[in-house]
């Protein structure tokens, strides 16, 4: 940490302390050659001779002129361009007074044909929405690969934890030649596609399928970079293999293939380790653990599961697992697409297999602020859990004719899971009490099968915005576990102890099939209109039992007619959709509501009842975009929403995995309404690579249903209902952030930002036999952030993000025990290029947050690094020494509250170890000389 510290200090010495150059302008216009008419609105940019990275950008006014000031003495490369035209590429040399060069003619290039030919490369190219930088300006390591080139492009960065931000905004999609490559994962295109394959990377927001179809902009848009790849690059083999052996008997290994034959691409991994590495991800996960989820699920329709949380099989944005527990396993993948001369069929087909073995120890800490007192509730729990998962997807695109199009997309899972956990859990009072003690086990086997299948069929008709849509869909789910269960409770107060010794057989099998139409009409030039209809029929079968041991045999054969769940649920949906959407150039206006009418039934077949609502429910929507120029936007949305109770919530199941928690029935549970506010503005300035963003979110909800929690405080147990509470509850949530360069030589950017929230939620507290109290929950906090950043190709680059923070914690009914703390988090990543192909990089992720009454002070700092060295005349060995968790301070911590509690958690990570990897890029498309 010192060094990255002491790093970022020099820079902001350096740039303190740098010289000023002498500055001067330059003057001119731009006119036709042939008749001189002046050309308003071209772009006249200067670019370092060196390394065509762009200086000072321009346009002319509407005489023709132009005028690009507070330009520095030296020699440039002046290139003028305007639609139609060919490029003119000048060197101009700026001495010491300012520079007239007079009127630059440029030609139509319709009229120039083959005669005329422009050297040098334009490094940014503003096409309309789309800005296209050609990758062959910007300089990076021979061997780098699409990421590396990404972080050199102006208006692009990628922070500490993996996410790209194009032009102020967070990119979603990664496209390759304009097509999805294995699904949903970028990183396999931005960590394993050499940077030398590619020509272009364009920038742009991607229009939803339904908009690029029908003409009808719904003003929905995602951030997509689209990485175009050389033509004599489209055709051979390439990827990477990767393996590593350490102390204390870890292990990783990768292997990476990719084949391109034209528009067919076909992808293979396969994954063996027990380094964190799983998979081939993109998000980011809680890099400190997972805390405080019950492994009881309770689903309308769907009885009673007891599982685990998600496995993190798929990995974070890196591939590594950022779930509680340590990993071992073993995944592979393939992927296969395609597509005719003519567009017309597209397929795309992926297979993936994911098996991962995780072995946790995580503890539970929580202060409970109770109406009357508080305690502290505590847990241990040691697990061990085998997950296999296959999953299968295709998409095939067929377009019929000219005005109609069908997608088809089928998916598959088949997925396996075996745990066992044994936990020690605790209520004590605040002096250390006991109160109540429970010891359990449980042993799990669950399968689960899904399917899934929609087609999408839209045709367009000869006028323009008028087209109807068909869309159908069918899902089917089937799980079964089979549940050894164990728990003994000793309460303290009475002396009691109370044993549970079960087995537990849980079936649930749902089917849902879905079918729609939309049609749109354009009213006048700007407006139109799309009326729509949907059906939904939802039907399952739920079955739990629970048998107890039979004493004469010692089998678990008799059922608990007390826990028996033997249902089957429907739900019958008709839905209306109406909306209106209103485009010009600069402004985009949607308003919508969808109306449904729904049935929904719970007949127990052991019961011979049923329970059943009918119910109806808005959903209004209106989003406004105003694109203020072409770099600055401004957009609000607003989003209603009726919440329905669930029959669970209705009409508890019947359960005893929670053996100190009963739920109670409600059958006068209405209906609340969440309406959703946010504003976002986002500002750009790409010849200054400065970028502004807010952002604004407001979530409101009206007779919300929250809890009713009587506790019985002596014994520890208590009981839940679901109420509608005439309270408002709020989430309120803001952040901006300015980026700019702070030094251009040194290539020093920075960002300055923060983020702010509140949260306010009502709940129902009471002890037994006492009238219910109204109790508020309330979160604030705000975090500001300061950050720098540097990427310069084989000399050194680093990324610093600081965010101190205030956080404030109250509940209502004990404001003894609420409290004002301090939060430090900080990020920052350093990478030094030695001499003979040499490299040290290091990263760090720290975070501080301050003491509780209860909970003391933690500062989680995990500290990475490796020195590597690449051998072979073409760079493609790399020998990489490896240290993971440098200082040994991962812990695995982490805290937040839940409505009445302040939680803390803790989780296995993997603590400091030592590996030695062979790191081997291979390729028969061999990249251009650098």
């Amino acid at each position: 940490m010192k060094l990255t510290y002491s790093l970022v200090l020099f820079l902001l010495f350096s740039v303190l302390s740098s010289k000023s150059y002498a500055q001067h302008k330059l003057v001119g216009s731009v006119a036709d050659i042939k008749d001189l008419a002046k050309l308003h609105q071209a772009s006249i940019a200067l670019l370092s001779p060196k390394d065509s990275i762009l200086v000072k950008f321009g346009r002319t006014k509407e005489n023709g002129t132009f005028q690009i000031a507070n330009i520095d003495t030296g020699t440039y490369k002046m290139v003028v361009s305007y639609p139609q035209y060919a490029d003119l590429v000048k060197d101009i040399h700026v001495a010491a007074e300012d520079l007239d060069i007079g009127i630059v003619k440029l030609s139509k290039a319709a009229l120039l044909l083959e005669e005329v030919q422009v050297n040098g490369k334009i490094p940014v190219v503003i096409k309309g929405d789309t800005i296209e930088y050609d990758a062959g300006s910007f300089k990076v390591e021979k061997d780098a690969k699409v990421e590396d080139l990404l972080k050199v492009l102006p208006g692009i960065t990628m922070d500490g934890s993996g996410k790209i931000i194009a032009q102020g905004k967070e990119v979603k999609k990664v496209l390759l030649d304009g097509e999805e490559f294995f699904g949903d994962d970028p990183t396999l295109i931005t960590k394993n596609i050499r940077s030398d394959m590619v020509s272009k990377v364009q920038v742009y927001e991607k229009k939803s399928d339904l908009a690029v179809r029908t003409g009808v902009d719904d003003g929905e848009r995602t951030q997509t970079i689209d990485i175009k790849l050389k033509e004599d690059k489209k055709k051979g083999m390439f990827g990477q293999a990767v393996a590593g052996a350490g102390t204390d008997k870890y292990y990783g290994g990768k292997v990476m293939l990719n084949k391109f034959k034209g528009s067919q691409k076909i992808a293979a991994y396969g994954i063996l380790a027990n380094d964190g590495m799983v998979g081939l991800g993109f998000e980011d996960s809680q890099k400190y653990g997972v805390g405080g989820s019950s492994n009881v699920q309770m689903m309308d329709g769907g009885g009673i599961m007891i599982s685990g949380g998600g496995d993190g099989s798929d990995g974070g944005w890196d591939g590594k697992y950022y779930g509680g527990g340590v990993p071992k396993a073993i995944n592979m993948g393939a992927s296969y697409s395609d597509k005719s001369k003519d567009d017309k069929h597209k397929i795309n087909a992926n297979f993936k297999r994911n098996q991962i073995n995780v072995n946790n120890t995580s503890t539970y800490n929580a202060q409970n602020n109770l109406p009357e007192r508080a305690q502290v509730d505590n847990n241990v729990t040691s697990s061990e859990t085998e997950t296999q998962a296959n999953i299968a997807n295709l998409r095939y695109d067929l377009k019929l004719d000219s005005l109609s199009d069908l997608t088809v997309n089928m998916g598959y899972t088949k997925s396996n899971r075996d745990s066992k956990s044994d936990s020690k859990a605790d209520q004590r009072k605040l002096d250390g009490t006991l109160i109540t003690e429970t010891n359990s086990n449980t042993d799990l086997n669950s399968d689960q099968d899904k399917f899934n299948v929609n087609a999408m069929l839209t045709r367009r008709f000869k006028k323009e915005r008028r087209s109807v849509t068909f869309n159908v869909s069918a899902n089917t789910d089937k799980n079964s576990s089979k549940t050894q269960y164990f728990s003994e409770n000793y309460f303290e107060s009475s002396g009691n102890k109370t044993v549970i010794d079960q087995f537990k057989n849980d079936k649930l099998t749902n089917n849902a099939y879905a079918a729609s139409v939309t049609y749109s009409e354009p009213l006048s030039k700007r407006l139109t209109a799309a009326v729509g209809y949907s059906f939904n029929s939802n039907n399952s079968e739920t079955l739990n039992q629970s048998f107890d041991k039979d004493p004469a045999t010692g089998k678990y054969t008799v059922l608990d007619q007390n826990l028996l769940n033997d249902f089957d649920f429907s739900s019958l949906k008709n839905g209306i959709n109406t909306s209106l959407n209103y485009k010009t150039s600069s402004l985009t206006v949607n308003l919508s509501n969808r109306v449904d009418f729904e049935d929904v039934k719970r007949t127990y077949n052991n019961l011979n009842t049923t329970l059943q609502r009918n119910q109806t429910s808005i959903n209004p929507n209106v989003s406004v975009n105003y694109k203020l120029s072409k770099s600055k936007n401004i957009g609000f949305r607003y989003s209603g929403r009726t919440a329905q109770p669930s029959l669970t919530q209705i009409e508890p199941l019947k359960q005893n995995a929670q053996p100190l928690v009963e739920y109670l029935d409600n059958p006068n549970l209405k209906a609340g309404f969440n309406n959703s506010y946010s504003i976002n503005y986002n500002s750009y300035k790409q010849l200054k690579d400065q970028g502004f963003y807010f952002y604004a979110s407001a979530d409101q909800g009206k007779k919300n249903i929250n809890t009713n929690v009587r506790y019985n405080l002596d014994e520890g147990t208590q009981q839940i209902s679901y109420v509608n509470i005439d309270k408002d509850n709020w989430r309120i949530y803001g952040s901006g952030s300015y980026s700019f360069v702070l030094q251009k030589k040194w290539g020093l950017k920075m960002n300055i930002g923060v983020n702010g929230q509140y949260n306010s939620q009502f709940s129902y507290l009471s002890s037994y036999n006492e009238e219910p109290k109204l109790n508020r929950n309330q979160t604030k906090s705000i975090t500001p952030e300061i950050g720098f950043n540097r990427y310069k190709a084989n000399k050194m680059d680093f990324y610093i993000s600081l965010m101190p923070g205030v956080e404030q914690m109250s509940s209502f009914l004990q404001p003894e025990l609420n409290r004002t703390t301090f939060k430090f988090r900080s990020y920052s990543q350093f990478t030094y290029y030695l001499p003979k192909d040499f490299k040290i990089s290091l990263s760090t992720d720290q975070n501080y947050q301050a003491a509780t009454k209860t909970l003391q002070s933690i500062n989680i700092i995990n500290m990475n690094g490796y020195v590597s060295k690449k051998l072979l005349k073409d760079k493609s060995l790399e020998v990489q020494v490896f240290v993971n968790d440098i200082l040994n301070k991962n812990n695995g911590v982490y805290r937040y509250q839940n409505g009445t509690s302040f939680i803390q958690t803790s989780n296995d990570v993997l603590r400091r170890y030592g590996m030695l990897k062979v790191i081997y890029n291979f390729t028969t498309m061999k990249g251009d000389a650098k």
